[in-house]
């Protein structure tokens, strides 16, 4: 059976996947701040699969992804707003898992 820290590993370089994929669909939104979120994300997935990513990278993609959550609300699309935040927890989540 393949040890905690092994899958924590494996669990963090799918989402990294996910996460890729994500980035390529954006929502029907426009604008600087959701550009930008989705720019954070290719940069963190960049190194590509493998790749050991520090739980430091993650702190200027989640201030993206917060920037977006809260420019979804201002502007009113409870669609990004719900996209964002979930976006926004499994960043959370695989930050965690790195440190």
């Amino acid at each position: 059976m393949a040890g905690t820290s092994d899958l924590l590993t494996t669990a963090r370089q799918e989402h990294l996947k996910y996460y890729a994929a994500l980035s390529e669909r954006l929502p029907d939104l426009e604008g600087d701040v959701i550009a930008a979120a989705h720019e954070a994300i290719r940069g963190l997935c960049a190194p590509g699969p493998g790749a050991d990513v520090p739980s430091s990278a993650y702190a200027p993609v989640l201030e993206a992804v917060a920037a977006a959550v809260e420019y979804c609300e201002f502007t009113g699309h409870p669609d990004g707003v719900r996209y964002y935040r979930y976006w926004h927890a499994l960043l959370l989540a695989d930050q965690a898992l790195c440190e």
